[in-house]
């Protein structure tokens, strides 16, 4: 029904890994987050992957003959409880390695400590970073996934004009991107990497929605539904003549694309479409500039630089005080991994890096506009994996 990760994708990885162990003194690991544990195995059934710098074995809790059937490691072995890990490691490999990686960025304390329990005497250090710089660089099959999840992307973008009629609300708008979107293999939810990260796909705010910023680390956040998940698209009835925002990633194979549009229902006053403009011109100097080799701190810079001469310093990536330290964010199997383009990552860009670069204006209180377009670095510059059409849509009021 669905493809799988292909043996020798699981091996690269695997085999890079090890090269970055090998080369920070970690002599073995142990990955239980679930995206790593897909990324390194091909499947997501709960479980635990032991690395040596030799050999590896996947321990299934549930559902071992689906993680048999999905992944191309040879060693799948059943366990119930940690405590099991330790004699399981010492009967493959005749004893445990004394420096073990965890990723400890996301691991719950009370799994660390049971984990210190079941392998006493062990040193832990953090496997994150290793797993992280890894990840940014795609490979040409992970990028053909994330290709995919942009023409579901553009698919849905083109209904989007019949989709917004006169009286509806964000959330039934919403409610019909998706179900388009899924039809054509969208996962619905889009995954975070974080404590108490999460994200989804519906992210429609029209008018003074557009302002309400929320708990997520970008430029608005939206109404929301409710308190109880104060994010995206709300009960609010969408308004004539008022700028609609459509911020809806795509996910194909657990690879995403973020992109971003902009509707109205009628004809834009001068300023929203001003601004539009401005954001465009932002993402087209900072695109020009990218390539291997290129400083993301030096593009984050760039983007600002062009705001500032554009005339829209206080409104570019949120109102004052509450700016986002980023214009741009990596994307892949999570919505924020590397790279960043923003404050303080001075590192180059690589060529198979993926990035989404988002350049928004937000006016409390009255609406926010701009675009978001997912990029792929190549050779030469980037190549754009999301293809919907970008001119900002008015559509005709029946």
């Amino acid at each position: 029904m669905s493809p799988k990760v292909p043996q020798e994708e699981i091996r690269r990885r695997i085999e890079r890994l090890r090269k970055r162990m090998k080369e920070n003194d970690v002599e073995g690991a142990l990955i239980l987050q679930n995206v790593d544990l897909f990324y390194f195995t091909g499947t997501m059934q709960e479980g635990v992957l032991f690395l040596s710098l030799k050999e590896e074995f996947l321990l299934i809790r549930r559902f071992l003959p689906r993680a048999e059937e999905e992944t191309p490691l040879e060693k799948v072995l059943p366990f119930r409880s940690l405590r099991e890990i330790g004699p399981i490691i010492r009967d493959q490999l005749g004893g445990i390695p004394l420096r073990i990686g965890l990723e400890l960025d996301l691991l719950p304390v009370r799994l660390y400590r049971k984990l210190e329990e079941a392998l006493g005497g062990v040193e832990f250090v953090d496997l994150s970073p290793l797993i992280l710089d890894i990840r940014k660089i795609k490979s040409p099959w992970e990028a053909s996934l994330m290709e995919k999840a942009g023409e579901i992307g553009k698919a849905v973008y083109d209904r989007v004009p019949e989709f917004i009629k006169k009286g509806m609300s964000e959330l039934e708008v919403a409610g019909k991107m998706i179900s388009l979107a899924m039809s054509l293999g969208h996962q619905e939810y889009l995954r975070m990497r974080g404590f108490g990260a999460e994200a989804h796909s519906w992210h429609i705010l029209s008018g003074y929605t557009g302002g309400i910023l929320s708990r997520i680390d970008a430029p608005m956040g939206g109404a929301g539904p409710s308190p109880a998940y104060p994010v995206g698209a709300s009960p609010k009835v969408i308004g004539p003549h008022e700028p609609i925002l459509i911020d809806f990633g795509t996910c194909y194979f657990g690879y995403l694309v973020d992109e971003t549009r902009c509707f109205s229902l009628g004809p834009l006053p001068q300023k929203f479409r001003d601004a539009f403009k401005a954001a465009k011109e932002i993402e087209e100097e900072v695109i020009t500039m990218a390539k291997p080799g290129v400083s993301c701190q030096e593009l984050f810079e760039k983007g600002w630089k062009v705001a500032r001469r554009l005339g829209y310093e206080e409104v570019f990536m949120g109102p004052k005080r509450y700016k986002t330290s980023f214009i741009g964010h990596g994307i892949g199997l999570e919505l924020n991994e590397p790279p960043f383009i923003a404050e303080g990552h001075d590192y180059p860009l690589e060529e198979g890096m993926t990035f989404a670069l988002e350049p928004k204006m937000v006016f409390m209180g009255e609406g926010a506009v701009g675009i978001e377009n997912t990029y792929l670095v190549t050779a030469s510059g980037v190549k754009k994996l999301t293809p919907a059409p970008e001119e900002l849509k008015e559509i005709e009021v029946v």
